[in-house]
C-alpha cells in the first residue's frame, strides 16, 4: 500500500526541522488527494508553473517533444524575475566558445565547477574530485545538457545568442578567473540577441538583449506554438492518485477556482521564497532584507511539494546581493541593489569604522560578509553598513547603485555632511530612526576616529595602487563587476583605476546598505531528469522543478555572470523534454 499525503507530509517536517512553522504557513498539498472526485477544467499532457526562463524553456521543450503544454503564471505579467534581469546564461563550452577556438572538456569544467561549488570538500585526485554522487551527478548533467540546450533553443528559431561581453568589449570573465582550476574564465556567459534595438534604451551586456529581451523572445516562441500562457493563476495545491503521482494542480483567479489536469506531468519554474517573510526567517541566512526578485516570489513550491515529502536542500542560501537598508524596510522588493560599491573615491565601513571587505568583490560573494557574527561581542559587526563616498563620485558616478545624481535632490536614502565628522554624526541619527529594523544597532564611540583614519589608509593605498587590506581591483572579477551595467570609464591618474583619493574637502556621503538577494536558491531536489525527489532519494511521480524554486546545483556559490538563468534554462530544457516522455496518466485519483 502506497503512503498516504498526511504521511508525507509528517516526514518533510521532521526531516526539515520546520515542524512549528510550515502547517502556519499553510503547507496543505496531498488535500485533494482524499477530496471527492472533481471535474477538471482543463486536461494537457503538462503543466508548466511560472513563465520566466525556466518555465517558458520547459514549455517549449515539452511542446518540441510533442506534449500539449498550459503555462500558468502567479503574477499579471509573463517573466518573472527573469525580465528584470541581465539575461544572461552561464553555459559551459557553448557554441560561441567553440567557435572562437576554444573547447572546454567535461573533465577540465568538472573539477572546476566543484572547486568552486563544494570547496570544503574538494581534492584534485578524489573521486568525483570530492562531490558527493548526487552533487557530481547533477553538475555532470549541467555540463552535458547545457550546450545542447541552448544551440536548441537556436534551432527552435526561439533564440539566438552572442556572448555577453565586458566594458573592453572582450568576452565577460567569470568569477574565478584567478583559480588554477579554471580553464576557460571568459566566455561562459552569453546573453540574446535582441529582436530589435529600442531607441533611447541602453543596452549594457556589450549590445546583448536583457531579461526582458530574453522572455519576449521565448513568449513569441512560445506564441508560434500556440502555448497558452495564463496570467493571475495561483497554483495552491497539488492533485495526486492513488499512487501519489501528481496528476494536475488547482489555482485560483479573481474569478475562482481552477483545477487543470496534467497526464504526463507539473513542472514548476516559480521561483524561490525571498518575498515571504517567514520563510526568509525561517530559512535564509541572518539577517536578509529582501532584494529584487518578483513579489510573487513566496516559496510556493516549497510549500506544496514539502506536502508531498520532497527532500529539500540549500534552504539557507540565496543569490546574494547588497540593497538601500531603507528601500527594503519600505517593501521586500527593493529595486536598488548595490552589485559592487559604485565609484573609485568610495569604500565601505561597518559600525566600528572599519573597511570589513574588498567593495569590488562579485555580488555573490561580498554580501556575506554582512553574515559574520562575532560571539565574543554578540552581534553581527557588518549587518549594517555605510557606504561612503565624495563629490568626485557624485559627479563621475552619480545615478549607479545609490549614489545621488548631480544637481539633483539628495534621495531619501542618502546621508550627508560637510566633513566626515559631520556625516559620521548624521549617520548615527540616522540609524536612530530605523533601529527597530537594525537590532538596535548604534555607532561604536570610536566610530568617527576610525572612518577617518580608514579613509586615510584607503586614500594611500589608491595613490600606490595596492588595497594591502582586500586586495580591491587586483582580481579579474573587480574589475568587470565594477563597470558592469555600463559604468563609465573615468580619467584616473592612479594606478590602481578602481580606487581614487576621497577628496581632502567634503561634503561628504553615505547611505546604509544590508544584506539582500536577487530570490533564493533552495527549496526541493531534483535529479537528472529533473525529478523532484522524495528523501528516500526516489522521484515523486508526475512533479518536476527547474530555476530558483529548487535546491540549485551550484549550491551557495555563484560561479559567474548568468549562473542563475544559465541552470534555469538548462534544467527546464530536461524537465520539458522528461515530463513529455512519460506515458499518459489516467486522470482519476485512483491509480490508472
Amino acid at each position: 500500500m502506497s503512503k498516504q499525503p498526511e504521511a508525507h507530509r509528517r516526514a518533510f517536517l521532521k526531516g526539515a526541522g520546520a515542524a512549528a512553522t510550515l502547517p502556519l504557513l499553510g503547507a496543505t498539498a496531498g488535500a485533494q488527494a482524499n477530496a471527492p472526485q472533481q471535474p477538471w477544467d482543463r486536461e494537457v499532457d503538462v503543466v508548466v508553473v511560472g513563465s520566466g526562463a525556466a518555465g517558458l524553456s520547459a514549455a517549449l521543450f515539452a511542446h518540441e517533444a510533442g506534449a500539449n503544454v498550459v503555462v500558468l503564471e502567479k503574477g499579471p505579467t509573463v517573466g518573472g524575475t527573469t525580465a528584470r534581469s541581465g539575461g544572461v546564461h552561464f553555459i559551459p563550452n557553448n557554441h560561441l566558445l567553440r567557435a572562437s577556438g576554444t573547447t572546454e572538456s567535461k573533465e577540465d569544467f568538472l573539477r572546476f565547477i566543484v572547486r568552486i561549488t563544494y570547496p570544503a570538500s574538494y581534492h584534485p585526485d578524489a573521486p568525483r574530485f570530492g562531490a558527493t554522487e548526487a552533487e557530481y551527478a547533477l553538475l555532470e548533467t549541467f555540463y552535458d545538457e547545457a550546450a545542447p540546450a541552448i544551440e536548441a533553443l537556436e534551432q527552435m528559431g526561439a533564440v539566438t545568442y552572442m556572448p555577453m561581453l565586458d566594458h573592453n568589449h572582450e568576452p565577460f570573465n567569470d568569477n574565478f578567473v584567478e583559480l588554477p582550476e579554471n580553464r576557460c574564465p571568459r566566455g561562459r556567459s552569453i546573453v540574446c540577441v535582441p529582436e530589435s534595438i529600442e531607441e533611447g534604451r541602453f543596452y549594457y551586456n556589450g549590445g546583448g538583449g536583457l531579461g526582458v529581451d530574453l522572455i519576449h523572445l521565448l513568449r513569441k516562441a512560445t506564441a508560434a506554438r500556440r502555448i497558452p500562457i495564463l496570467t493571475r493563476h495561483a497554483v495552491e495545491d497539488l492533485v495526486v492518485n492513488g499512487d501519489d503521482e501528481v496528476i494536475g494542480v488547482v489555482a485560483t483567479t479573481r474569478k475562482g477556482t481552477v483545477r487543470v489536469g496534467a497526464r504526463r506531468g507539473v513542472i514548476f519554474g516559480s521561483g524561490g521564497y525571498l518575498h515571504n517573510p517567514a520563510f526568509r526567517r525561517t530559512y535564509m541566512r541572518t539577517p536578509t532584507y529582501g532584494g529584487c526578485g518578483i513579489p510573487t516570489n513566496q516559496g510556493d513550491f516549497l510549500r506544496l511539494a514539502g506536502g508531498l515529502g520532497a527532500s529539500t536542500g540549500n534552504l539557507d542560501q540565496g543569490w546574494w546581493m547588497e540593497v538601500l537598508l531603507e528601500e527594503a524596510i519600505q517593501s521586500s522588493d527593493a529595486p536598488t541593489g548595490v552589485w559592487v560599491v559604485p565609484g573609485d573615491s568610495s569604500l565601505m565601513v561597518n559600525r566600528y569604522g572599519k573597511r570589513f571587505c574588498n567593495e569590488k568583490n562579485q555580488p555573490g560573494g561580498r554580501p556575506q560578509t554582512h553574515f559574520v557574527w562575532d560571539p565574543v561581542a554578540v552581534e553581527f559587526p557588518n549587518r549594517v553598513s555605510m557606504m561612503i563616498w565624495d563629490k568626485r563620485a557624485v559627479e563621475l558616478f552619480g545615478g549607479i547603485y545609490g549614489i545621488q545624481k548631480a544637481g539633483e535632490p539628495l534621495p531619501k536614502h542618502v546621508i550627508s555632511g560637510a566633513t566626515l565628522a559631520e556625516l559620521a554624526d548624521n549617520i548615527a541619527s540616522r540609524l536612530t530612526t530605523v533601529a527597530q529594523h537594525t537590532g538596535d544597532m548604534t555607532l561604536d564611540p570610536h566610530f568617527t576616529t576610525n572612518l577617518q583614519s580608514s579613509v586615510e589608509q584607503f586614500n594611500q593605498f589608491a595613490r600606490n595602487g595596492k588595497d594591502e587590506q582586500f586586495r580591491r581591483g587586483q582580481a579579474q572579477g573587480d574589475i568587470g563587476w565594477h563597470y558592469y551595467g555600463g559604468v563609465p570609464k573615468v580619467d584616473n591618474p592612479y594606478p590602481n583605476e578602481l580606487m581614487h583619493p576621497l577628496s581632502d574637502q567634503g561634503p561628504y556621503f553615505a547611505a546604509l546598505v544590508v544584506a539582500g538577494a536577487i530570490d533564493s536558491k533552495g527549496g526541493p531536489k531534483v535529479n537528472r531528469q529533473a525529478q523532484v525527489i522524495n528523501m528516500d532519494g526516489e522521484p515523486i511521480g508526475g512533479l518536476y522543478g527547474a530555476g530558483n524554486c529548487i535546491a540549485a546545483p551550484s549550491a551557495a556559490t555563484y560561479w559567474g555572470g548568468g549562473g542563475t538563468i544559465g541552470p534555469a534554462v538548462v534544467f527546464g530544457s530536461i524537465a520539458g523534454r522528461s515530463a513529455a516522455a512519460q506515458s499518459s496518466r489516467s486522470l482519476n485519483r485512483t491509480s490508472g
